[in-house]
């Protein structure tokens, strides 16, 4: 399951249970469509309660790409990921080298710190 919750400054995208690369692709065209995406200061993804996710490589190339195009338009969004499942490490080394986007992923073991990541000043 993939829940999106916009907050005052950001968006967080919870994963719980079973994580599909439907239920990842739906939610993330969700975000990126939406106009609050221009003005967010950060993008959270726990997947601290997902328990198996089902991801081919190509699918996460491929959303990592999106994602990096899609986030041109807001360069001060800070994005942090919760969780230590190897489809999170794939996802956020996709990200990180896929040469679209300025952003960079940073990965957390707890929500808390992924809160304080994203509450830091920029800089």
């Amino acid at each position: 399951m993939v829940e999106l919750i916009w907050e005052d400054a950001g968006v967080l995208r919870r994963m719980s249970g079973v994580v599909t690369a439907e239920e990842l692709d739906t939610t993330a065209v969700a975000l990126q469509a939406d106009e609050r995406v221009d003005r967010l200061r950060y993008i959270i993804h726990d997947f601290s309660a997902a328990t198996e996710i089902t991801l081919l490589q190509d699918d996460i190339e491929f959303m990592a790409v999106r994602a990096g195009v899609a986030l041109l338009r807001n360069p001060g969004v800070r994005i942090a990921f919760v969780g230590d499942h190897p489809v999170v490490h794939a996802l956020i080394d996709a990200f990180n080298s896929q040469g679209v986007s300025p952003h960079q992923c940073h990965r957390f073991d707890a929500i808390e710190e992924a809160r304080r990541f994203t509450a830091e000043p920029d800089g």
